[in-house]
């Protein structure tokens, strides 16, 4: 019943949706494309991918950041789309890169610099690995938590909220200690956590002349809980060893969880970004032909076309209501 109504919902709106938005740009937000069917923090299916790629490419000018200001400037038949993707995991050049590079579509690349050093993901990743991979019940770990964490197999959303909540709560060095603990106590294995782009792969990838790339900070910090001199160095550091890996200016800053403050959104216009990317789940309304503004994301993680086309145009809501009566 469920895939009978999204499907009728499909042919009845989502085709036509983008041509009611002619002035906005459509930013979405990818993180893993892949086919692992991970409990915890799931990637798109590659064929859900594809298909989203399809749709965009069809009813949207698919955009770099950096061309949204000639885009805006003239007239237009199309709404604009970004294609994004955070953290730099190898399956954006294993899975997702192969199906843009057929159709030719753009996209932007947000690289949190330490996965360079540490051939690791980022400390939220590394908690999601270790729950896929070591398949626990509970954890706990008296230093940092009040009480045991039952591992909801269920309803998976609900562990991942929990461990997230922790981690963002946790200074930088603190929040590295609890996760290389974790991994300690529940016995994973290195090789086991999500493989992560190399500074070879970043040359491999601006070869090809689709890929824009951008900072996620250096470490995947929590931006709003730093000391000034953290957040600088965040910004800064990131910025600096992208630009010296890609011989390119980087003006694109994607906030770690989307988390960001007046003051660091000024920060970053200071350093030089001019492409301030957040997340929240809205289609965003261009303003000055889409200069000094902050673009909202739209976050990709279903494993179904409907559902994410859905979700993508805030439907979401209305489709589980008629599924309710």
């Amino acid at each position: 019943m469920k895939d009978k109504v999204l499907h009728l919902f499909r042919r009845m709106t989502f085709d036509f949706l983008p041509f009611r938005q002619k002035k906005s740009i459509l930013v979405l937000m990818f993180h893993q494309v892949n086919n692992d069917k991970a409990l915890f923090y799931p990637a798109v299916p590659v064929h859900v991918f594809k298909e989203m790629c399809e749709f965009v490419q069809k009813y949207y000018e698919v955009l770099h950041f950096s061309e949204i200001d000639t885009y805006f400037s003239k007239p237009n038949k199309k709404p604009a789309a970004v294609i994004t993707f955070d953290d730099g995991h190898y399956d954006i050049l294993a899975n997702a890169f192969p199906i843009l590079k057929e159709l030719g579509l753009k996209f932007n690349v947000n690289i949190d610099t330490e996965i360079l050093e540490t051939a690791k993901p980022q400390d939220f990743v590394r908690v999601y690995d270790i729950l896929n991979q070591t398949k626990i019940d509970s954890f706990e770990n008296r230093k940092f938590m009040k009480e045991v964490v039952q591992i909801d197999m269920q309803r998976p959303i609900n562990t991942e909220s929990v461990f997230t909540a922790l981690l963002s709560e946790l200074p930088k060095d603190k929040r590295r200690e609890f996760v290389v603990e974790m991994g300690e106590i529940t016995g994973m294995k290195d090789a086991d956590y999500s493989k992560m782009l190399s500074q070879s792969d970043l040359k491999e990838l601006n070869k090809s002349g689709l890929v824009e790339f951008g900072s996620h900070s250096h470490s995947h910090a929590i931006l709003t809980k730093l000391t000034r001199d953290d957040l600088e160095f965040e910004l800064t550091h990131s910025k600096s060893v992208l630009e010296g890996i890609i011989e390119k200016e980087i003006d694109v800053i994607a906030y770690p969880n989307g988390k960001v403050n007046d003051e660091i959104e000024v920060l970053s216009k200071s350093l030089g970004y001019r492409f301030l990317l957040k997340t929240e789940d809205r289609i965003n309304k261009v303003k000055n032909n889409g200069l000094g503004q902050g673009f909202y994301r739209v976050n990709q993680y279903h494993q179904s076309t409907n559902m994410a086309l859905a979700h993508t145009y805030g439907l979401q809501k209305i489709i589980k209501n008629m599924l309710k009566k």
